[in-house]
């Protein structure tokens, strides 16, 4: 009997333990995963988002960069780990709604793969045409493209906001643009610089200096609210054309077996985060805005309402699929 004692005293005392060491995550530094290289708009938010986690989680959060595949190699990599949260994927639209609609096979599920913790930052994208263009206007390009179907072209990186919005305005203004297709990089751009593509639909703090340069110039805003940064360029609709949102998202999720007390646990140090006025600044200084109020749910279905959107999406425009 007494040996029975004191085998159930070792067990108590071995369950107490267990539940407090779950309870004080994090007890251990953290892993952001980026899947691009460092230095780029991805690698920066991520870094500035990791440094606000750290000062609400009171634990480091190390940024691991695995870039490749457009990202797809990092997601895989997370979906793969331990529901432990330790280590979190930095995913964006490009990874997680569309990539969903546009490849034809992914070695991830998007939606069952992980857990949301939420959106906490969007970017601008802006419709652009160099500065010697003869369209001043969404109004002209449009009257042209629609008189001249086939004669406009326009550059974009695959499985990114410059194809989709490209693809998506072709669809709503019922135009027929010629995609030119680039694997990443800043060709795109460079040869909308030089005359060989006609329009862009690019992230505006790619092409934000060559704006504000006059090399190039921003027709709209691809949104349905304006930019802080460009306050004078309207939006599509006030632009005249068919009102299109392809603001490209930044967010948080985590292998699909972490436990709801750690998802909830970084969900509230992401509100903290987002709602702090110093990091809502700094992304305002790289032409990111905050996302406020977002939550592992609400973050969940609006990714189900994405995926669901782009697919439907590639099936009616027969977007190119990508292997």
């Amino acid at each position: 009997m007494k040996m029975l004692f004191k085998a159930l005293a070792m067990l108590t005392s071995l369950a107490v333990c267990c539940t407090a060491a779950s309870q004080d995550y994090p007890i251990k530094p953290i892993r952001l995963v980026v899947g691009f290289p460092a230095g780029g708009q991805s690698d920066i938010i991520g870094r500035l988002v990791a440094e606000s986690l750290s000062q609400q989680l009171h634990q480091a959060v190390i940024v691991e960069n695995k870039g490749g595949a457009s990202g797809i190699i990092a997601a895989e990599y997370v979906a793969r780990q331990p529901g432990d949260g330790y280590t979190i994927l930095l995913t964006s639209e490009s990874l997680q709604s569309r990539a969903a609609a546009v490849f034809k096979k992914l070695a991830y599920d998007p939606i069952n793969d992980f857990r949301p913790i939420g959106k906490f930052a969007k970017q601008k994208v802006l419709m652009v045409v160099n500065s010697s263009s003869k369209f001043k206007s969404v109004k002209e390009f449009l009257a042209y493209a629609q008189e001249n179907p086939g004669k406009l072209n326009y550059g974009a990186t695959y499985s990114t906001s410059s194809q989709f919005g490209a693809a998506l305005f072709d669809q709503l203004n019922k135009i027929e643009m010629v995609g030119i297709y680039y694997p990443g990089g800043a060709k795109p751009m460079t040869d909308l610089l030089g005359n060989v593509v006609d329009v862009g639909f690019f992230v505006e703090s790619t092409v934000s200096s060559f704006v504000q340069a006059g090399s190039m110039r921003a027709l709209a805003v691809a949104s349905n609210e304006r930019s802080s940064l460009f306050p004078s360029v309207p939006t599509l609709r006030e632009a005249g054309a068919a009102p299109m949102e392809v603001s490209p998202w930044f967010g948080l999720v985590v292998p699909a077996k972490t436990p709801d007390r750690i998802v909830s646990t970084l969900s509230d140090a992401l509100s903290k985060a987002v709602d702090s006025p110093v990091m809502r600044g700094r992304m305002n200084v790289i032409g990111a805005s905050a996302i406020r109020g977002s939550t592992p749910e609400k973050f969940g279905t609006e990714l189900r309402e994405e995926v669901s959107y782009w697919k439907k999406f590639v099936a009616d425009t027969k977007f190119p699929l990508l292997d």
